[in-house]
C-alpha cells in the first residue's frame, strides 16, 4: 500500500476516543496507508458521518489497547527508514488472535504483518550462450565474455520474498547484476537491447572493474561502496518486499543495500546478469 503526502494546512490534530479512552494524534498518522480503513475515515469523505462523543472525539467502539497497537505502528511508520522499517507490534500471545482481526478489519494486514515467501525458484528464460543446470537452480556463462541473462520462473505480487544467490564462479569479478525485472515473461521477451536497460530492471551491478552501482528503472548510478565486496564463493540474499515497494541487497559482510521500486502493484522476477567467461551463479535454500 502507498503512503499519502499531506500539507501542513491539511495535517490537523485529531481526537479520538476508542472505547471509553482518549486518544489524540495527527490526520496524517491516521491516513498514512492508502486503501486502508483509517485512511477513507478520516481523509474528509467520511467526515460527517463518523460518530462522536460529548466532547467532539470521534468514537470507535474497539478495545483501546489493540487500537493502540495500530496508533503506535502508524507513528513509528511515520520516520522509518529502509534500513529500520517499522517493526510489527508485539501483542501478547492471548490476544493476538482479536487483535488480528481488528488489523484484518482496517485492511493493514498486508501492512503489518506482510506474508513471508521462500520460494522454490528456479532459472527459465536466459540468453543464448548461457546455460541452465540441476533443473534450473544453477545458471553459466560460456566461455567468452558477453552480456547474458536469466530470469526466474516465478512471477511475485505480493508479500516478502527472500531469494539467496551465491556466486560459484566469479573469478575475474568483472561485473554481474543481481535483481529484480518487472513484466510477465511475455513482455520482457520482446523487450531490446540488455537487460540491465530495460525499463523495468532494478538491481546493483557488482564486482571489481568500475562498473559498480545501482540499476534502476534501466538507469544506472554509480556506487562506489559496492566495489570489491563481492568474492567466488560468496552467498547474497535479495529481498523483495511487494507490499512496502522495496529490493534489498544483503552481502555478506553484514552491509544492506536498499531500493525503491514503483509503488503499484506489479509483477516482479528474478533477474541476474552476467559478462564474465564462465561466471555462474546458483539460487540456493534461504535456510542455508
Amino acid at each position: 500500500m502507498n503512503n499519502i503526502i499531506w500539507s501542513n494546512m491539511d495535517d490537523d490534530i485529531i481526537n479520538l476516543n476508542i472505547g471509553g479512552h482518549k486518544m489524540t494524534t495527527k490526520r496524517s498518522t491516521l491516513c498514512q496507508v492508502e486503501g486502508s480503513l483509517l485512511a477513507s475515515m478520516f481523509s474528509g469523505r467520511w467526515e460527517d458521518s463518523l460518530e462522536r462523543d460529548q466532547d467532539d472525539a470521534v468514537f470507535l467502539d474497539f478495545n483501546p489497547q489493540h487500537f493502540g497497537f495500530i496508533l503506535n505502528y502508524l507513528r513509528v511508520k511515520r520516520i522509518a527508514t529502509p534500513e529500520n522499517p517499522a517493526p510489527s507490534p508485539k501483542v501478547p500471545e492471548d490476544q493476538l488472535k482479536e487483535f488480528r482481526i481488528l488489523v484484518e478489519y482496517f485492511g493493514l494486514n498486508d501492512e503489518m504483518f506482510p506474508t513471508e515467501i521462500l520460494p522454490n525458484e528456479i532459472f527459465s528464460l536466459h540468453s543464448k550462450g548461457l546455460t541452465l543446470e540441476e533443473g534450473g537452480k544453477v545458471a553459466i556463462h560460456g566461455p567468452t565474455h558477453g552480456p547474458k541473462y536469466a530470469l526466474g520462473e516465478n512471477a511475485y505480487q505480493k508479500g516478502i520474498i527472500r531469494l539467496k544467490l551465491k556466486l560459484e564462479s566469479f573469478q575475474n569479478r568483472y561485473w554481474m547484476l543481481v535483481g529484480i525485472v518487472l513484466g510477465e515473461l511475455g513482455v520482457v521477451v520482446r523487450q531490446s537491447g540488455t537487460s540491465y536497460d530495460w525499463p523495468g530492471s532494478y538491481g546493483w551491478a557488482i564486482g571489481n572493474n568500475g562498473n559498480e552501482g545501482v540499476w534502476k528503472e534501466g538507469s544506472f548510478t554509480k556506487d562506489n561502496t559496492l566495489t570489491k565486496l563481492i568474492k567466488t564463493g560468496d552467498t547474497v540474499e535479495l529481498v523483495l518486499n511487494c507490499d512496502a515497494a522495496k529490493l534489498s541487497l544483503h552481502i555478506p559482510t553484514g552491509q544492506k543495500f536498499h531500493i525503491d521500486i514503483p509503488t503499484f502493484r506489479q509483477t516482479w522476477r528474478l533477474h541476474v546478469y552476467l559478462y564474465g567467461a564462465n561466471d555462474k551463479i546458483r539460487i540456493t535454500n534461504v535456510n542455508e
